[in-house]
């Protein structure tokens, strides 16, 4: 009798897309932590994914799509189910004057990039964000007072029938660090309209927002980015800092001493030392401000 891992297995008809039993996830989140995957799947073509949301819909068996991991932590018992990443025709990226269609999949340090060369301005401050253009979409990500919405003309989405469907902007419903896309089954793409403008001048701001971030944020340690969302007129990293939070450790976790509102990994640190050290640090900024900070950093296989 079929089980679940075979009927994945036979969804599977492009060769470029590529199935994965056992998974190490650690291997693709950017904070290296986080037990196995049942199965891990790059989907390369909407017919794949169509297969794949069908799939989900016919087993129930949980579909998580992580893009590139950099916002994302995951429980050390791993997930009980598959996940996904979006390569290929699902990555790709195509200019047309100042519209630019995205896939999901594409990375925000190449698409900053190229439109950078392309003398087209908007996303200069996504260099630093290494994520993927799907978590931009759903995260509404952004920097330096910029966010991903504020390019975006219309979402294209995938439905629990494996259907494509085409979302205006305001019916994508952006907000800070928020939007209704994670209803869907998945974020295949976007549409963009950034403005025209000097080459030279778009990668020099590009890179000063860049070198900016390196200098004020850590870079090089493993780390999910911003730990926790900024209150309204308020910093999560200031706040964190005038509590003396700064360099708290527990067990391979440490809050950043460059910016309060990073946690790293710098000793093999398990997904239970960042819960824990999450939970101190609201703990000491409740009770010294009276704020209670929110987390930005999404989390999967966890009860809850």
């Amino acid at each position: 009798m079929m089980d679940w891992k075979d009927a994945l297995s036979a969804i599977v008809t492009n060769t470029k897309t590529r199935l994965r039993y056992g998974e190490p996830l650690s291997k693709h989140t950017h904070f290296g932590i986080g037990g196995e995957a049942t199965a891990y799947i790059e989907v390369s073509t909407i017919d794949d994914l169509a297969a794949l949301a069908h799939f989900h819909r016919k087993w129930d068996v949980p579909v998580a799509v992580i893009g590139r991991g950099s916002n994302l932590l995951v429980s050390d018992q791993g997930f009980n189910g598959v996940v996904v990443r979006l390569i290929g025709e699902l990555a790709a990226l195509d200019v047309d004057g100042d519209i630019v269609a995205v896939g999901a999949g594409l990375s925000l340090p190449r698409l900053s990039k190229v439109m950078s060369k392309s003398g087209l301005s908007g996303v200069e401050f996504a260099l630093g964000i290494p994520g993927a253009v799907g978590g931009a979409l759903i995260m509404n990500a952004g920097a330096w007072g910029s966010s991903f919405g504020d390019v975006v003309t219309d979402v294209t989405v995938m439905d629990d029938m494996g259907e494509l469907v085409q979302l205006t902007h305001d019916e994508a419903h952006f907000e800070y660090r928020h939007s209704g896309l994670d209803t869907y089954f998945c974020v295949v793409g976007a549409t963009l309209k950034l403005q025209h403008g000097d080459v030279g001048t778009i990668t020099t701001l590009m890179n000063g927002l860049f070198k900016q971030k390196t200098l004020t944020q850590p870079f090089v340690e493993e780390n999910a980015g911003c730990m926790f969302k900024n209150p309204p007129d308020d910093s999560a990293g200031r706040l964190i800092d005038v509590c003396g939070l700064k360099g708290h450790r527990i067990g391979g976790a440490e809050v950043s001493t460059v910016h309060g509102n990073f946690i790293l990994n710098l000793d093999n640190a398990t997904a239970s030392d960042v819960l824990e050290l999450v939970a101190y640090i609201q703990e000491h900024v409740r009770e010294k401000t009276g704020i209670s900070l929110q987390t930005e950093v999404k989390r999967l296989g966890f009860d809850e």
